[in-house]
């Protein structure tokens, strides 16, 4: 059997087990009694969610599901006992049975897995509680979170999402991406390397990382360590990161640790790669990967494939929908987003297969599994696909899916290098309708 049917089957098994119930619960006392709707049904409804209103989510749902009528107001109450690390439970054990069981159908870079981490901000209900509580002091703006996430750019799974008030620190996140993986023994035996942008530049962080043999490698700008930059006589050479007071005395409170490190007379090095555009300008990149192993060119590469990222944000907002957000309370934004990050890891285990396939086909150009089109058939599929109790049917209906996505293909365009023009646009581009 292969992952993308394996892993629906298995998230199935888990949402339906008895002991899933122990990870939907906020509190001791919370699902302890039979009601209208059950931490199972919750689950299946998010999984289900299409940016509708939640009047239209309850009635479509009700009628798939054949649940008992429930008001809105009764299904938010119930929804506020659903804790939302259920869905990071299932992600989470899904990813694991992906690089542990299915180890042979992970495309890794040299035998390493690559994760970029980036930061986005996602819209939120507007409400002056919302602003309150998640703008901090920018409560004349928009209300919105920062949504974190750790992306396998090769494989094209969400590898851990965290949500956060409004401008958290991206470098915090970082560390913490790292050590979810880590503890969770996401990647089983893969080893790895991180690939981030400027925001992350952090002398705590590279401390860290090159004592805990993370391997990184993070553009920096070019003031960033200038004295350092300039005195390199070659495009990829060590550099060695000094003592500063300016550079230190910020992490006297934040990093006692690595504050003690440097007034102890000690330093860091790092390899520094300066990569030429073709427009000229020149990208700084640090990196603690072996000159030996990577070459400039490898970095290079590297580097460009941290891109697919932002990709994949553009994929969640503007394909899947996830900052149709239905409240502005904490738990339900988290179940909102966190439910997304499920179902999109879930169908991109049958693009990717599917990818495989139309890569033989004989066409101009190369072509791809249309993502849009794809998540429009899968929304129309998944939840059918869940309830249906009998595993040779669910096997046949995952098939149709399959031959139905590989209908719908679209030409793969190299990545943008002209400047686009500033000129504005429907929001609603006549192509790029929404499929659900």
């Amino acid at each position: 059997m292969s992952y993308k049917k394996y892993n629906v089957d298995k998230t199935k098994e888990r949402i339906d087990s008895e002991g899933f119930v122990s990870y939907c619960k906020n509190n001791e006392k919370d699902f302890t009694r039979k009601r209208k709707v059950m931490p199972q049904d919750i689950v299946l409804y998010q999984i289900n969610k299409r940016g509708l209103s939640t009047k239209m989510e309850i009635l479509n749902f009700n009628s798939i599901n054949d649940v008992q009528n429930i008001s809105s107001p009764g299904f938010f109450k119930q929804r506020e006992k659903l804790n939302p690390e259920a869905f990071t439970y299932l992600i989470q054990e899904s990813l694991k049975d992906f690089y542990h069981k299915f180890s042979n159908e992970v495309k890794t870079y040299k035998g390493y897995v690559l994760k970029a981490i980036d930061g986005s901000d996602f819209e939120i209900p507007n409400t002056p509680k919302a602003r309150e509580k998640y703008n901090g002091k920018l409560q004349n703006q928009c209300a919105r979170v920062t949504v974190s996430t750790c992306y396998d750019v090769l494989n094209k799974y969400t590898l851990d999402t965290i949500v956060s008030p409004y401008n958290y620190s991206e470098p915090e996140m970082f560390k913490k991406h790292l050590e979810t993986l880590k503890s969770k023994n996401i990647l089983g035996e893969f080893k790895s390397i991180s690939i981030a942008d400027r925001n992350y530049k952090n002398l705590s962080f590279f401390y860290q990382a090159i004592k805990n043999k993370e391997l990184f490698l993070i553009r920096i700008s070019s003031a960033v360590y200038e004295k350092e930059n300039q005195a390199m006589k070659t495009n990829d050479e060590s550099i060695e990161i000094k003592y500063e007071y300016n550079r230190i005395r910020y992490y006297k409170d934040k990093d006692p640790e690595l504050y003690k490190y440097y007034m102890n007379g000690n330093t860091i090095k790092l390899r520094c790669v300066k990569i030429i555009l073709d427009t000229g300008e020149i990208e700084y990149l640090l990196t603690n990967l072996d000159p030996n192993e990577f070459s400039t060119e490898d970095i290079k590469e590297l580097y460009n494939l941290r891109w697919k990222i932002e990709l994949n944000y553009k994929h969640l907002k503007n394909n899947l929908k996830i900052e149709c957000i239905t409240s502005s309370k904490e738990i339900l934004i988290k179940q909102d987003i966190y439910s997304q990050v499920l179902v999109a890891n879930m169908l991109q285990s049958f693009i990717n297969d599917g990818n495989e396939v139309v890569l033989d086909f004989k066409y101009k150009n190369k072509v791809k599994i249309n993502n849009n089109m794809a998540i429009g058939i899968f929304k129309n599929t998944l939840i059918y696909i869940f309830l249906e109790e009998d595993s040779n049917k669910r096997a046949e209906m995952m098939d149709k899916f399959m031959e139905a996505i590989m209908q719908y293909i679209v030409p793969i365009k190299p990545r943008r290098k002209n400047e686009r023009n500033a000129n504005s646009k429907n929001r609603y581009h006549i192509n790029q309708r929404k499929t659900f």
